[in-house]
Parts: C-alpha cells; structure tokens; sequence
C-alpha cells in the first residue's frame, strides 16, 4: 500500500479493463433474468466484484449475495471498491465450495467452468464435479445461470482472415483438438441435465460494438485480440500473419480500430436450470 493506495498487478488491471468493456451486456441479461428480490445468491468466480455488485443490487436491500473467487488479489480488490452492505468476499475453490447443502436461491457464474488443464487456468478437466457441488448448495428449486464468451466479429472488412484465425488452436482453447465432445462449453445444457436440473434452457445475447470507441473500448479490443488470436503465428500462412499485425498491433497505421466506420460484436450465451 503507498500513499493509502492499494496497489495491485497488470494481471487485474487488464482483468478491471475488460470487465468494464463488458458491462453493458450484463446490464441487458441482468434486466431480462430478473433476479428475484430479497434472494440470496451465489456468484461463483466472482473476480473483481462488478458483476457480483450488480447482482446484488438486483435483489435489493433485502437480499444476500456471495462472491466467491480463488484469486486473492481480485477478492481483495472487490472488498475495496465492489462492495455494499448486502454482499459479502469469501475466497473458495468452486470444485469443493465452502456452504452447507441448500442454501442459495440461485448461483451466476460468468466464464469460469472452463474444462481444461489446469496449466492453462482450468478450475479442472471436466465439469460434473463442478456441476454436482452448484447442485448441493443450491436450495430446491433454485436456478442456476452459467454464462461464456461464445463468438464474435472484430475484424470488419477481413471475413476470411477472421475465419482463419478463429480456426486455431488459440482461439479454441481451452477445448482441444480429440477432446470429450461433452466438455465444449455448448454442451452445458447436458451438464445440467446429468447433475439433476430441470427445465434446462440457454440463450445467446449481442453485444455491438460501434464507433466512436473509447479508450477503453480500444484497449480492451487490442486486449482481446492477442488473447483470442496472439498465438496463432504458428498456425497460420505468414501472408495472414502479416494482415493480422498490421490490422491489429495498435501502433500500426492500418489498426482496424482506427476505422471511423468501425462496427464487430460479441455473444454470450446463458444456460440456465432449475435444481429439482
């Protein structure tokens, strides 16, 4: 701490960035869902806490929502500035939370169930466990809502460079090539099914993305473009490579985010079901 300042890493800072990019979707799901008032909930993987602070502010006064998250520098970043009296920070592991049987209305959980190595950040290789502990806590009736990054179209005017890169193995991952079909993320409906919820259902929400962008938008973008596609030289025609950097290295006079008609989206898709 200096200066009564708490400092934290480049890790969150770029975690803050793109959770702020992403807000005003989660604005559009929040208001269709609607959370239920004076609810008690939980936000499994909870990060930085904005999302955790806008579900609690669905449920209102009356209600109780927990933030949960494996990361102590982003628990305590939300303990500081995502914070209200009807919340609360506990750092966990959602593979064996720590709750009594029973004891949520509903659990949220946004890009976190991602079966995989856990080289590579993957709360674990496949999901059920996972599955099984939200259906433990959850009381009898209780919804479950799990949300992932599904697609998206950043790069106007280049389809088929676009196309390319989202064939790699870096925009795939964590799922690779001769995976468990069962462990995609589209598949999540089927994991509710076998850890004994009902009503199983999932809907995909847009996001567009319009010029004039901000500041953060363009970072965030630069951000999400090394993330999704960085690794992908090696997979790619060295023709392609050279597009890609100069449509997205940021100091590069053709960045496409310098395009005055610049127009892309995103989706994420929501699973939902209830405990029976």
């Amino acid at each position: 701490m200096e200066n009564g300042q708490l400092e934290f890493s480049e890790d969150l800072a770029v975690y803050k960035m793109l959770t702020e990019f992403r807000v005003p979707l989660f604005e559009t799901v929040l208001s269709q869902i609607r959370i239920p008032k004076n609810s008690h909930g939980l936000d499994a993987g909870s990060g930085i806490g904005t999302f955790t602070r806008m579900l609690a502010e669905e449920t209102g006064e009356g209600g109780h929502v927990t933030g949960l998250d494996i990361s102590k520098e982003f628990l305590e970043y939300a303990e500081h500035n995502n914070n209200s009296e009807n919340l609360e920070y506990i750092h966990g592991d959602i593979n064996e939370l720590p709750f009594e049987d029973q004891v949520f209305d509903w659990i949220w959980s946004v890009d976190t169930i991602w079966p995989g190595p856990k080289e590579l950040g993957c709360p674990s290789e496949e999901p059920m466990g996972i599955m099984n502990e939200f259906y433990r806590v959850l009381k009898p009736g209780g919804k479950m809502y799990i949300l992932y990054w599904t697609s998206q179209k950043l790069l106007p005017g280049y389809p088929i460079l676009e196309a390319r890169l989202n064939t790699t193995s870096s925009a795939t991952a964590p799922f690779a090539e001769g995976g468990d079909p069962l462990n995609h993320i589209m598949n999540v409906r089927n994991w509710l099914k076998f850890s004994g919820f009902r009503d199983t259902i999932s809907r995909t929400f847009l996001c567009d993305i319009n010029t004039p962008l901000s500041d953060n938008d363009k970072k965030s973008l630069s951000i999400l473009f090394d993330m999704l596609w960085g690794s992908a030289e090696k997979e790619l025609e060295v023709m392609d490579v050279q597009k890609f950097k100069h449509l997205c290295d940021p100091s590069s006079p053709e960045n496409v985010l310098n395009n005055e008609g610049y127009s892309g989206f995103y989706t994420y898709t929501m699973f939902c079901g209830i405990k029976k």
